[in-house]
């Protein structure tokens, strides 16, 4: 390819992004969301443009050579790799490379109540889909290092079957990651998370969305893990007026064991799924 055809392709592709932008503008400025938002998408959309002028004018063809100094492929384990005894990892470290490969996950509030009536929520990453019809998750909730089992396990073991869940979806926002940080708190059975909240169970009004679930199965994990597999069904969806499934925020996330931010953004790159 010279370097005119080279030229060309990345100009396409800028202006594509800049085409983009300005769609993903008139979204956001539609449904009325935050201005500094709108401001950053503006401020990626003018200088993508300015890219595109300056790639099409030439002045940028240097970098569309075949130069030394390109950086190198990314690494795979077929170019030379090594294996690692899981087992013989500290807590710390294997909790470190699970982290960094499966994560991030997004965290959600989990509401539940114990048979005192006494109303829990403490935030989850642990959740996944295991099932689409019937709709079905698993919910993985273990003991601490002192040994002692989620409010949230218990609650549910208590009520048993049919016991009720609400899973509250977290908008990536600061006042999302500061009710996550106050409900991690370990705090004694006779008190309630919701204390450190401005928001009154049962609902967590600041979320996203909600999804109201019951109990259908408890499953032990196996060998020496200190934890339940509880496996919840959708019954109920709760979703703010004007959102959709193709129109859902960005979430808040948990980033490695440490950190919380939100997730991949409208502006990250989409591969199509040929099921083909």
């Amino acid at each position: 390819m010279d370097i005119d055809e080279r030229r060309k392709v990345v100009s396409r592709y800028l202006r594509r992004c800049v085409t983009y932008s300005d769609a993903s503008i008139a979204r956001k400025l539609k449904r009325e969301e935050d201005p500094n938002e709108v401001a950053r998408w503006q401020a990626f959309r003018e200088f993508t443009a300015y890219s595109a002028s300056e790639m099409e004018s030439g002045a940028l063809d240097t970098w569309l050579t075949d130069e030394e100094g390109d950086p190198p492929p990314p690494p795979k384990i077929g170019d030379g790799s090594y294996k690692i005894d899981i087992d013989a990892l500290g807590f710390r470290e294997r909790r470190g490379w699970l982290a960094s490969l499966l994560m991030p996950k997004p965290v959600v509030l989990i509401g539940t109540k114990s048979k005192s009536g006494i109303e829990n929520i403490a935030p989850m990453s642990s959740i996944s889909i295991v099932s689409n019809h019937p709709p079905l998750l698993s919910l993985s909730l273990s003991t601490n290092r002192e040994g002692r089992p989620r409010d949230t396990l218990v609650n549910l073991q208590e009520e048993g079957i049919g016991s009720k869940v609400s899973i509250f979806i977290l908008n990536a926002d600061l006042e999302s990651a500061s009710a996550v940080n106050k409900t991690v708190k370990i705090v004694p059975r006779e008190k309630s998370e919701w204390d450190f909240l401005p928001e009154s169970p049962p609902n967590y009004d600041s979320a996203l969305c909600a999804l109201n679930c019951r109990v259908v199965d408890f499953y032990p994990l196996p060998e020496d893990a200190v934890g339940t597999l509880v496996i919840l069904r959708v019954e109920e969806i709760e979703a703010p007026e004007g959102v959709d499934s193709e129109s859902i925020p960005v979430k808040l996330f948990q980033i490695g064991f440490d950190k919380l931010g939100p997730g991949p953004s409208d502006s990250d790159w989409r591969s199509q799924i040929d099921y083909a």
